[in-house]
Parts: structure tokens; sequence; C-alpha cells
């Protein structure tokens, strides 16, 4: 549906890169495996899920920037789920939060099964310089918190270097934060770290950022604010 004119194979699919390519553009080095569900795009985007290719396209194609929840809006309704009614509640002042949620009830009814990322190696953090970012230090993230959280900076990208943990402190990916306009402009402020060869991606609708260090206080309050940015440290 998308122009990628995909072709199966044993191990899944092989399509043309519409995930950063015009239609009719690109080669066909965009896979998709049926073992882990998920996509990687061999050229320029990493590995990602259907929802960030759901995304992908949708800027791409149409000039559109889609949040998760309209992509997976999208999705459920291109499979045919359906939602789920939600009762109505008693106070009137709640009603217009509730109508929102209702909107994305079908997330109840798919199954996502458990997928580990894959695991990249740490050392490299260790490589890398850790200097002082006085405009974040002026927004509340602090030296201290810098350094617990291993941000560094990459000088052959010019880039500020965020590393991505899963739940159990496995280094599942690095995002790069541009410092250059025009490099910001051309590829995007935030984007994966390529280093030498490895290209340090994951698809970030997979994992909660900094959940390796909340868990403990979440499970104590029974309660956590989820924020969209690495930037909410």
């Amino acid at each position: 549906m998308w122009g990628g004119e995909p072709e199966y194979t044993d191990k899944g699919i092989v399509a043309h890169t519409i995930c950063h390519n015009a239609i009719g553009h690109g080669s066909r080095k965009l896979y998709y495996y049926s073992s882990t569900r998920l996509f990687i795009c061999y050229t320029h985007c990493g590995t990602f899920d259907i929802f960030d290719l759901c995304i992908k396209i949708k800027k791409i194609q149409d000039g559109v920037d889609w949040k998760l929840y309209d992509a997976m809006a999208f999705i459920a309704d291109y499979f045919g789920f359906s939602g789920v009614a939600v009762e109505e509640q008693e106070d009137n002042n709640r009603e217009a939060d509730w109508k929102m949620f209702k909107r994305h009830d079908f997330i109840r009814e798919i199954e996502r099964p458990h997928i580990q990322l894959p695991e990249y190696d740490k050392h490299i953090l260790y490589k890398l310089p850790q200097p002082r970012i006085l405009p974040w230090e002026k927004e509340g993230i602090t030296r201290e918190i810098c350094l617990d959280n291993y941000i560094s900076y990459y000088a052959g990208g010019e880039q500020i270097v965020i590393p991505h943990f899963d739940v159990n402190n496995r280094l599942i990916g690095i995002r790069g934060r541009a410092l250059s306009d025009e490099e910001a402009e051309r590829f995007g402020k935030y984007r994966p770290l390529r280093i030498g060869k490895t290209l340090y991606s994951h698809p970030l609708s997979m994992n909660l950022y900094n959940l390796n260090k909340s868990k403990e206080n979440i499970r104590k309050a029974r309660a956590a604010i989820i924020f969209e940015s690495e930037f909410s440290l």
C-alpha cells in the first residue's frame, strides 16, 4: 500500500527503502524479519517497527508529522482491529480526557510479544569525552545526571551522545543530538549515532528511556509520568 513493492522470502520481506526515499527511488535494502517482527534499513535508518515505518512514510509521502498513536490507529484500522467501549465516567470534568483514550482502546486487543532488542558493546561509551553541557545545566539537567547516564560528546559527528539502555541495563542504542544547525535541518536534530561502520539504532517505540534508572521509584510510587523526549531526563 506504500509503494515499497515487497517480495516475500523465507525470513520475511524485502522492499524498497521507502523509509527514507520517495516511491521509485532508493534500493531494495529494507528488510522485515518475521523472527523479530522488526524492519532493518541497511542504507540509512537502522532498526525500527511497523509504527515507526508508518510515521516515516507519512512524513515522506504526505508531508505529515504523525505521532505514535496516529500510526497505531492507522495500522489497527487497516488490519481491522476494533475498539473496546469504555464506561462513561460520572465525573463530568473527566469526560473530555476519557474521550481521548477511547480513540486508542484498540491497543488493549493487540498482543505484542516480548522482544529483546540486540545489545551493543557498551565499552564504546568509555572512550568518549564527557564535557560539561552548559545549556542543558541551565535547563536543570545537571553535570551529575549527564555523567550518570553516560551522556558524552562525539567529535566525529559534532553530536551530543545519548545512550539508551533497556530495563536490564543493556545498551540497545545510541542517539546523537546534532550541534550544527545545518546538520539538524538536513538530517534531524536527534538521530541514531554512527561511529565507524556501526549504526547504533533501535526502535524507539519498543523501549522506555531511563526505565533502568526509574523502575524502582515507579514501583514504589505505583505511577509513572512518560515524556516524549530524552531531554526530559
